[in-house]
């Protein structure tokens, strides 16, 4: 079972990636709780190796706490899901900037541009929310894509540990080119759906 790990891992990264890229603003609530649930299950996971390092059973425990709590945190608490929403697309951007110039991704530089944007998206949030959602989006999708063509089940040669070394060579520099062409599509794709909802609902609100 764990020689499919990486699969899993890469088939959840794919469908969550397509999501949130081309829908997250629309399903904000559902994108939020997503995100939530991925920041809560990464601390669970890295408390319960930390106070169960030889009990896999409970760790999976705390992931599962871990991810509920960060869910319900972020839906209850809205600007806190705002944040960690830029804070994740600016993780994103970081770190594959660092992937693409070929080199490792330094944590306080990643860290300082995941603060920016987590700000930025609280600031201006209708535009942010899109071009976090896209490229985060993007990001998660590029990371599956990747694993799947690797080919690596237990490893993750990919951006889904934005800290560790991406892929090299063509696969490197092809991977950094689709995220951002599909960041940039999902951003327009999202863009004109909003402009199209917006206008439906003025065309309504006139009507009546």
């Amino acid at each position: 079972m764990n020689g499919y790990n990486g699969y899993i891992t890469a088939g959840v990264a794919i469908v969550i990636g397509i999501l949130i890229c081309f829908w997250g603003y629309r399903m904000l609530k559902v994108t939020l709780g997503i995100m939530g649930a991925v920041v809560g299950a990464s601390a669970g996971w890295a408390l319960g190796l930390s106070w169960f390092p030889q009990s896999p059973g409970l760790a999976l425990v705390c992931v599962v706490v871990g991810a509920v709590i960060g869910a319900v945190l972020c839906l209850w608490l809205f600007f806190l899901g705002i944040f960690l929403l830029g804070a994740s697309a600016g993780t994103a951007v970081a770190s594959a900037v660092f992937h693409g110039l070929g080199r490792q991704p330094e944590p306080l530089v990643v860290l300082i541009v995941a603060v920016v944007f987590g700000v930025l998206a609280i600031v201006l949030q209708k535009f942010m929310i899109v071009i976090s959602t896209a490229f985060s989006g993007s990001y998660l999708l590029v990371a599956g894509l990747l694993q799947l063509l690797t080919g690596t089940p237990n490893g993750t040669p990919l951006w889904v540990n934005p800290l560790q070394p991406g892929p090299k060579g063509v696969l490197g520099v092809g991977a950094w080119i689709l995220w951002v062409v599909v960041g940039l599509s999902a951003a327009a794709f999202q863009f004109r759906d909003r402009r199209r909802r917006e206008e439906v609902v003025r065309q309504e609100t006139q009507a009546a």
